[in-house]
């Protein structure tokens, strides 16, 4: 089964030898097992490429399933020793990464040091993608999430402020409106993301045209560039205390803003080590009165 899934993946028998450390004659007589084995054709030649056929399509799509379970009952059996060992992959944006997730991942290492964390760090597309591939044990991603082959689970709610330098107009309320915002520079997020999808939802509904000056990658540069005076911006609030408290930085609500949720994306099944992990994380969020109850 490993050499035909190697073999479909590589669109070839002799990098799929390659891969699986065997000869191209010994893929090649696993493949012709299974197909005696099936009594099905799975490949087709057609010059040097190597296509499956409709059989081979279906039996692709269920070994993938296969080898993933597998991987799963592995990584269980691993994390039964008492997380001694492992490897937990989170998937979210910048933002998450910085203001919230850092408690969590403290607590997390504290008490398994053998388990090495990686967090990659993309908008909330990508991050459902990376979840569907398996490239992740789990998301946070803005919710909600149209994509039907994952499962979703609010966990807190974020609401989103303007931001400007201090002493700007925009300071001389407590709230600001779109219209209010429209008339200044915007910094914003490149195109593809959801908060830059939903801001441009807001003001398009409101029949409002926003001066957006500049398009940057991370919520952190936008910062630094609203504090030296080249627009202003609509960030999460969680983004920007430190810098409101500090006086650096100014902050108002934004009126007709809704606030949304952040939740867990993730396939049917959570590893020990994920479901630890975000349970200490909960534990925080309720601490800071963010848990979604």
């Amino acid at each position: 089964m490993r050499g035909f899934l190697e073999t479909a993946r590589e669109r070839s028998f002799t990098r799929a030898a390659e891969k699986l450390f065997l000869t191209q004659p010994a893929v090649s007589l696993q493949v012709k097992a299974l197909e005696e084995e099936l009594g099905e054709r799975l490949f087709e030649r057609r010059g040097k490429r190597v296509l499956l056929t409709e059989a081979g399509r279906l039996l692709f799509i269920r070994a993938e399933e296969i080898f993933e379970i597998a991987q799963r009952a592995r990584e269980d059996l691993a994390s039964l020793r008492v997380l001694e060992t492992g490897r937990l992959s989170i998937g979210t944006s910048d933002t998450n990464c910085a203001y919230v997730l850092p408690p969590a991942v403290k607590l997390f290492m504290a008490k398994y040091p053998g388990v090495e964390i990686r967090l990659t760090d993309r908008m909330s597309p990508e991050v459902v993608r990376l979840v569907m591939e398996g490239g992740v044990d789990f998301g946070l991603a803005t919710l909600p999430v149209t994509e039907m082959r994952v499962e979703t689970e609010p966990l807190f709610e974020r609401e989103d402020v303007a931001i400007c330098p201090v002493g700007h107009s925009l300071m001389n309320g407590q709230h600001a409106s779109l219209e209010d915002l429209s008339i200044h520079p915007l910094l914003a997020l490149e195109k593809g993301s959801t908060t830059r999808g939903l801001m441009d939802r807001l003001f398009w509904e409101q029949g409002i045209q926003a001066d957006v000056c500049m398009e940057l990658g991370s919520i952190e540069v936008i910062k630094r560039f609203v504090e030296i005076g080249l627009g202003i911006a609509i960030v999460p609030e969680v983004s920007v205390i430190e810098e409101v408290e500090a006086g650096r930085l100014g902050a108002v609500h934004v009126e007709g803003l809704p606030t949304r949720q952040v939740g867990i994306v993730s396939r049917s099944h959570l590893s020990p080590a994920a479901k630890a992990f975000l349970d200490m994380l909960k534990d925080h969020l309720a601490a800071c009165d963010m848990l979604v109850s």
